[in-house]
């Protein structure tokens, strides 16, 4: 059964913010000023299977000339290219064997292994290539969006992840997450590609975080997580993982998600720099509005508790509001094996933790319960590093991995002030409206992982995608301290797990199991503006991995006249 669970809650009218223009262009598709645009409704009206569970389809780039999506398929090894002149019947017009073609370029790289992501602007696609083992350097593989022809590749740091155009076209910023390998830990960077005098004439920057070597303690004071395996000391440079880039429209900094830091990188373009790194804090849990659900061992019930959580960002976005800069996170949460524990096998200190007024525990001894916060997910290697001044092993503070939410933050000169959290709105929809869903994201959250923005008429909307949930929130982010639900669309039949797809992929791969499966763990969404769309419309491409499909969402403006 496909699911699709269109609209919830009818929102008063918000007022245009002073300075907000309507494109011109989308100003005459709506009808122009009379008719702003209210909110927007999501329905699924295309669908893609790659064929390829677990991995089959993740980060999507659109060529609006060519009416072509890009899809990373890391599953195969390659870049899928769909053709998407008919939004409601996607289909493959060509693969782009962006690794093989590297390879036999004869790039400077040890070997070459997958493709990690994709983006597009003008005629020019960007692939980032890492290598094998994924702790040597990297490659940006460049291919004319309309021939398909390759172009030309330029070294980057070890695993590059996200990479993302500037809005102007000059710069290509690339994560290079530089995960540790077996025996090897590279360090993290971001290189800045500049394209102004083409490919050809391209310039590479990468910035590594050297500078940020024997500030660890500072770091800490502001909530970065820092912290290593091995028993010495974590080392900035080192244990920095980049994960995501967003751009300032004005194209002249990039903002970098340092995912399992919990916290921001801001890079120089014209230099190719990193200007700072700033803490994201953590979210508390035992405040009104930050309920959450803790247990799989008591049913469904959102409480507060005495919990920090990091919110630990994968995909970031950037816009503007009267000259102010703002973020939004999907705070998913990430966190090494080694540092992952379940409370209840933890040590917490009495003195840590006021519980006269708890509705529910009165000592650490019932708090550890499986049906109270004994079955959760944390990272002991935070709380070992933030709650445990003496180093004897009992925690005065619970941190647990992700925040459960996305999160609009305002950028300052002095860093990241939160503006606005979705707080316990995702379980609480997940709740009433899709318990099987619920259950699901219980241990470790909803592990919000992408997030886009797109304008459409005179707002701006947040497109928020859950891995675990499986679910696309939509939010009107125009006024970003007072950002306002809109709908949650879901494709899933939340009876086959992972593990069923797992199972399926290695003994029946050509079976029904996948497809039954529905639309699973959004990694990837980017939204097509109506000026750019096959329909006029504005769209909504959306990479699920684990199902190894594409959906591609119409989105509906509703305006002030309907």
């Amino acid at each position: 059964m496909r699911l699709n669970d269109i609209g919830l809650d009818r929102r008063s009218v918000l007022g245009l913010l002073a300075g907000a223009a309507v494109p011109s262009g989308l100003a005459a598709q709506f009808g122009g000023g009379d008719n702003d645009v209210e909110t927007v409704r999501l329905n699924r009206i295309g669908r893609y299977a790659t064929g390829e569970a677990l991995g089959g389809a993740e980060i999507v780039a659109f060529h609006a000339a060519g009416n072509r999506l890009f899809v990373v398929n890391s599953g195969a090894g390659q870049v899928e290219v769909l053709d998407l002149s008919d939004p409601a019947n996607p289909e493959q017009d060509a693969v782009l064997e962006a690794s093989d073609v590297v390879a036999r370029e004869g790039v400077a790289m040890q070997a070459v292994g997958g493709t990690n992501s994709v983006d597009v602007h003008g005629n020019l696609v960007a692939a980032a290539i890492e290598a094998d083992p994924a702790t040597a350097d990297g490659a940006v593989a460049f291919y004319d969006a309309s021939s398909l022809e390759f172009v030309d590749a330029v070294p980057v740091g070890p695993l590059p992840d996200k990479v993302t155009f500037s809005p102007d076209g000059n710069y290509v910023v690339v994560a290079n997450e530089g995960e540790p390998g077996e025996s090897t830990d590279p360090a993290g960077s971001v290189s800045v590609i500049d394209v102004t005098n083409g490919v050809d004439a391209a310039v590479v920057r990468t910035a590594t975080f050297d500078e940020f070597d024997g500030q660890e303690g500072a770091l800490r004071e502001e909530g970065v997580h820092l912290v290593s395996p091995n028993e010495e000391a974590a080392v900035a440079s080192t244990v920095i993982e980049p994960e995501f880039v967003a751009v300032t429209p004005d194209s002249e900094r990039a903002f970098v998600s340092l995912q399992e830091n919990n916290a921001i990188a801001t890079v120089d373009l014209a230099d190719g720099s990193v200007l700072d790194v700033h803490g994201l804090g953590f979210k508390d849990f035992s405040l009104p509005g930050n309920e959450l659900d803790t247990s799989d061992a008591d049913g469904s019930s959102l409480q507060n508790w005495p919990v920090h959580g990091m919110y630990q960002p994968d995909a970031i976005d950037a816009y503007e509001v009267g000259g102010e800069t703002y973020l939004v996170t999907a705070n998913e949460g990430d966190a090494k094996d080694f540092e992952v524990s379940v409370l209840g096998d933890l040590d917490l200190d009495p003195e840590g933790f006021e519980l006269s007024e708890n509705p529910y525990v009165e000592s650490v001894e019932e708090l550890k319960r499986p049906e109270h916060l004994g079955n959760l997910e944390v990272n002991e290697a935070a709380m070992a590093e933030f709650a445990d001044e003496n180093g004897d092993g009992s925690y005065t503070d619970i941190y647990a991995i992700g925040g459960r939410s996305f999160t609009v933050w305002h950028a300052t000169e002095d860093g990241l002030d939160p503006v606005f959290d979705s707080g316990r709105d995702f379980e609480e929809t997940f709740a009433e409206r899709r318990p099987a869903g619920h259950q699901n994201v219980v241990e470790s959250g909803p592990e919000t992982e992408s997030a886009e923005l797109g304008t459409i008429g005179d707002r701006t909307f947040a497109f928020v995608g859950q891995e675990v949930g499986s679910a696309i929130f939509a939010y009107d982010v125009t006024r970003p301290e007072a950002a306002e639900y809109v709908q949650m669309a879901v494709d899933r039949d939340y009876s086959v797990t992972e593990d069923d797809l797992a199972a399926a992929a290695e003994e029946d791969p050509d079976g029904d199991e996948p497809a039954r499966a529905g639309d699973f763990a959004p990694e990837g969404v980017h939204f097509v503006p109506a000026t750019e769309s096959p329909i006029r419309n504005p769209l909504l491409c959306v990479g699920y991995e684990l199902s190894g499909t594409v959906g591609v969402f119409k989105i509906t403006p509703v305006t002030g006249s309907n």
